[in-house]
């Protein structure tokens, strides 16, 4: 999907930390600073988003106590972390992260670490000063990010969108639910996502249905049966005679043409008109009577009047793309 992190950003973020996050528990052990913490902060979080895609709240909310507990239950394959506290706690139950032993055993380091810190009496793993989670880590997030030397913003929800998005193209129904539910993640939610950051050709599918949307408004216009939508082709090079006539090529406009400017005054004009009319019409008199406008049509023809004003408004339409912005909000 365009505009998120590629395949080699995730990669290279996953090869840094592999690097960066020991180098940076020396530094807190030796000399240890704010800007450290932050960085050492950013890179776990980056490493755990490239691999999972939790939510933020997840890492924040993840307490000393689950940890050590991890640390118990573990085995030669790994350790599993449970974290209780999060978003979609009462949808998914506990939050869970899987980590090999090498990766946890930063986490471990670091624990041991806090112990010797001043102002770091915390039950929060990714502690700060009060009692309070973490509530910057998109801030450390962003500090790993450029620290690996990868350019442009990034978010935690770029990093899960990565994730739901290569579930959805690359595993079967069953492997992207298995997926989506380690990321306590509804399939739903993402299909909604999904449909507002389409890829090229599902903004192609989209547009069809804007195109139909348009059919159907044409067919109420001009007063055909939904029976007969499909017979509608707003593409079509036929008038309403069923004459056929060739398309006309763009030519830089003459003194004898009208340039889009011009159209936009007059339908402004038009527009204006209109609303002075409806004013007109719906004000009350100063005698407390309906006032009816001295132009208004009386005679059966107001439907052709009507008509008449729709299709100068679909010529504008199709002779000038800047009015087409003003007809949708009207």
């Amino acid at each position: 999907m365009e505009g998120l992190p590629s395949h080699k950003d995730i990669m290279a973020c996953l090869t840094a930390a592999k690097t960066r996050i020991p180098q940076l528990l020396d530094v807190m052990t030796s000399n240890p600073t704010h800007a450290t913490r932050s960085l050492l902060y950013g890179y776990m979080t980056l490493n755990w988003s490239c691999i999972y895609g939790h939510r933020p709240g997840v890492y924040s909310n993840m307490t000393n106590t689950e940890v050590l507990k991890a640390e118990i239950t573990g085995t030669a394959f790994g350790h599993l972390i449970h974290v209780s506290n999060h978003k979609t706690a009462n949808a998914f139950g506990e939050a869970q992260m899987y980590l090999t032993i090498e990766e946890f055993g930063w986490m471990k380091r670091w624990l041991e670490i806090k112990g010797t810190l001043t102002g770091t009496n915390n039950r929060y793993f990714l502690c700060i000063a009060g009692k309070n989670p973490s509530r910057n880590l998109a801030t450390f997030l962003r500090l790993a990010w450029a620290d690996v030397g990868l350019k442009g913003p990034i978010n935690f929800t770029d990093l899960r969108t990565v994730h739901a998005d290569n579930a959805k193209r690359f595993q079967d129904i069953g492997n992207r639910q298995r997926v989506s539910d380690f990321m306590c993640h509804n399939t739903a939610t993402a299909d909604t996502f999904y449909a507002k950051n389409p890829s090229l050709k599902e903004a192609a599918d989209i547009r069809m249905l804007f195109t139909e949307s348009l059919q159907a408004a044409a067919a109420a216009a001009s007063g055909v049966s939904d029976d007969n939508l499909g017979d509608i082709d707003i593409h079509s090079d036929r008038d309403s005679s069923g004459d056929e006539h060739s398309p006309t090529p763009y030519q830089d406009s003459t003194d004898t043409e009208t340039s889009d400017e011009e159209l936009y005054k007059d339908f402004n004009a038009w527009r204006a008109a209109k609303r002075e009319q409806s004013m007109a019409e719906h004000s009350p008199s100063d005698t407390g009577e309906e006032r009816v406008p001295a132009s208004a049509p009386t005679s059966p023809d107001t439907d052709n009047v009507a008509s008449d004003q729709l299709v100068n408004m679909q010529c504008f339409v199709v002779l000038s793309p800047l009015v087409l912005d003003e007809l949708i909000m009207l």
